[in-house]
């Protein structure tokens, strides 16, 4: 066990005082205050060349009003600020009447097509006939090809629909009062459950932060998705290197194959607790400065070390058997591809998991082994939680898994570091692992 331990230490000395990690802990946090002061500085760069639309008002009655509202828009909507500090910041509406009896027998939305594509128009729209009746199918047809360009398509749509609005009102006769009335939303504000103590005291319930809910369960998804890849891989290319460079076989005269690969993993789990520790640390004085940190129970920074630990321990022995297995670069890559979607799984998985935790699906997925750590502790992190079976469950069989995995990968170790001069398929790892 001491060999172990020396090899750890050394392995986890020669990772925390190499350039490549002390610069990645700083880059880090440049790369994240860099991409934010990007976004502060550029976000006002924007194409205010104007749009120009031909409309084909098939109802006759819509172009007079929507060309009013369109020099409203040009005149004040697409500025910030007064007088001197007045700034454009939208793109001015140009538009164009378009009557197809006034252009021969073509279709008029091939004519249009033409000129967008020739760039005599940035898009155009075809309102159809019957769009007053509330019974109607009528729609808005917008044609444009820059459809990631949005502005247009939504001014144009809540233009018409409030001149439908309008003439509807007109026809029922309705009142600004009566309309204003009815148009009124009642405010939702979301709260936990009230909570009560042993003494019959009530506390009231406290309102949820939307934000908070959402951000901790995906960052620390992302945070542990980021320790696994910063460290896993990095073990492969290791072990990878070392049998390439015959150095393992002068370590397997000292040790044996397990203690080798243990003290890898070990030294590798540890650089990843490493990490974690300074990103947490920072996490947690972030959220005391802005003072929340209430909202992240301090068993949720246990839950998350403890689910990283177990998918270090999963992931790094993994990819160590396949740095032991292989002998070139290429045949560990062939071998990576099936683990990479064992990690990617939770990512597939997050959206169906935030919108409903309790779902069958987020606990069938979430008590699949090489997927749990991350996803029990995504619905851990979002109130009020998965039931202590659930949560016990999952960590029994991850933790099962995690062992299951550092014996198969010990057995693909100890007969791949060795081996040379072939291309090691999933079918021969198998029978690696059912040797005796």
């Amino acid at each position: 066990m001491n060999k172990v331990f020396i090899v750890a230490r050394t392995e986890y000395l020669i990772s925390v005082t190499s350039k490549a990690f002390l610069i990645g802990i700083v880059m880090m946090p440049i790369f994240m205050g860099g991409a934010i002061l990007v976004q502060y500085l550029t976000h006002d760069q924007i194409d205010i060349a104007p749009r120009r639309i031909a409309l084909v008002d098939q109802t006759g009655r819509l172009f007079d009003k929507l060309q009013t509202r369109a020099e409203i828009h040009n005149q004040t909507e697409i500025f910030d600020g007064e007088g001197e500090q007045r700034k454009q910041t939208g793109a001015p509406f140009i538009l164009e009447n378009y009557i197809p009896e006034d252009h021969g027998d073509e279709r008029a939305d091939v004519v249009l097509t033409r000129r967008v594509s020739d760039g005599d128009l940035f898009a155009f729209a075809i309102i159809d006939d019957g769009i007053f009746e509330a019974t109607s199918a009528g729609s808005i047809r917008y044609h444009s090809q820059t459809p990631s360009y949005q502005t247009l398509a939504n001014w144009l749509r809540n233009a018409v629909n409030e001149e439908i609005k309008s003439v509807r009102i007109a026809e029922l006769q309705l009142s600004n009062e009566t309309v204003a009335a009815l148009s009124r939303h009642a405010p939702l504000r979301q709260f936990g459950l009230v909570e009560t103590d042993i003494q019959g005291g009530v506390q009231d319930a406290k309102e949820e932060n939307r934000i908070l809910t959402f951000a901790i369960p995906f960052a620390g998804l992302m945070l542990m998705f980021m320790m696994i890849m910063s460290v896993a891989p990095a073990m492969l290319n290791n072990v990878l290197e070392e049998k390439i460079q015959k150095i393992s076989e002068f370590l397997i005269s000292s040790v044996t194959p397990f203690q080798l690969m243990a003290g890898k993993l070990l030294g590798a789990v540890c650089v990843g607790l490493t990490l974690s520790t300074l990103y947490l640390g920072a996490a947690f004085g972030l959220a005391v400065y802005f003072d929340v940190s209430d909202s992240v129970p301090v068993s949720l920074y246990a839950w998350f070390v403890f689910y990283l630990l177990v998918s270090l321990v999963t992931f790094g022995s993994i990819f160590s058997a396949i740095g032991a297995a292989c002998s070139e670069i290429r045949d560990a890559q062939s071998l990576m591809t099936p683990v990479m979607l064992l990690v990617i799984i939770p990512m597939m998985c997050i959206g169906p998991i935030l919108d409903s935790p309790s779902s069958t699906f987020s606990r069938a997925i979430s008590l699949f082994p090489p997927a749990t750590p991350m996803l029990m502790f995504v619905r851990i992190a979002i109130p009020p939680g998965p039931a202590v079976w659930e949560i016990v469950l999952g960590s029994v069989l991850t933790v099962l898994f995690a062992i299951g995995c550092v014996w198969a990968a010990g057995k693909v170790f100890r007969i791949g570091i060795l081996s040379q001069g072939q291309s090691p398929s999933i079918a021969k790892l198998a029978t690696w692992v059912l040797a005796k």
